[in-house]
């Protein structure tokens, strides 16, 4: 009887989880802005340094050069974050707990080659950068964070968390791997950065509320919660 039963919760169990699979509309994986202007980046073709060099002599650099960093290696860093590399599944260079893929890719562009100042999403289905704001938010991203790098640096990539992709599916725990991926994503940008010879730098240190106010987020169904600087390296 007590075998009976054990079976019997175990099946009411089973059809619980089906209900809630099924009547938990999914996630989509990735946000676009459709209104917003479209700049296309050059395909990511650029083979670097070996990965053991790369650990070796990766190191968080504070000081930036006033230099340009070019197209290609603002698209090579993208793809190396966050692009498709398995195109039939939708896998991504960064691994992520479920395939859900909750962190979202802005950049706030101040020295990019042939590419205006101003504030972009990384639209990752196409490998395209989408224009949310032209011009220049240094100032902004100072204020935010009171660190004098991310007014010196070429590019800043702004993290953001889409929650519930990955609550939906795990709870509270997926609190937990969404910050584990951003650590993913982060060493993969910072171990191309130096591949490309570029100098990077993350923080973790800024204000969540001006930085969501200066990507027009609302804080809650999606937030700010990690900077990655790139640049040129300084002399």
């Amino acid at each position: 009887m007590k075998t009976l039963l054990t079976a019997f919760l175990f099946l009411l169990l089973l059809a619980f989880l089906l209900f809630i699979s099924l009547t938990i509309p999914p996630q989509p994986q990735y946000k676009t802005y459709p209104s917003a202007q479209k700049i296309p980046l050059p395909p990511p073709n650029y083979t670097g340094i070996p990965l053991e060099n790369a650990i070796a002599e990766r190191r968080s650099i504070r000081e930036f050069g006033s230099g340009e960093i070019t197209l290609a290696e603002l698209s090579q860093l993208l793809f190396s974050a966050q692009g498709i590399t398995n195109k039939e599944k939708g896998f991504r260079a960064a691994p992520s707990a479920g395939a859900l893929y909750p962190i979202e890719l802005y950049i706030v562009a101040s020295r990019v080659e042939n590419l205006r100042n101003g504030i972009y999403h990384y639209n990752v289905k196409e490998h395209s950068l989408e224009l949310l704001k032209e011009g220049d938010f240094r100032e902004e991203l100072y204020n935010a964070s009171h660190q004098q790098p991310v007014k010196d640096a070429a590019v800043v990539f702004i993290f953001t968390a889409v929650f519930e992709r990955t609550k939906a599916k795990y709870g509270e725990r997926g609190g937990r791997y969404i910050y584990i991926e951003a650590g993913h994503i982060s060493q993969n940008i910072l171990l191309e950065a130096t591949s490309l010879n570029l100098a990077s730098l993350p923080i973790g240190a800024f204000s969540d509320e001006e930085l969501n106010s200066i990507l027009e987020i609302d804080g809650k169904t999606e937030s700010a919660i990690y900077l990655n600087l790139v640049g040129r390296k300084k002399g």
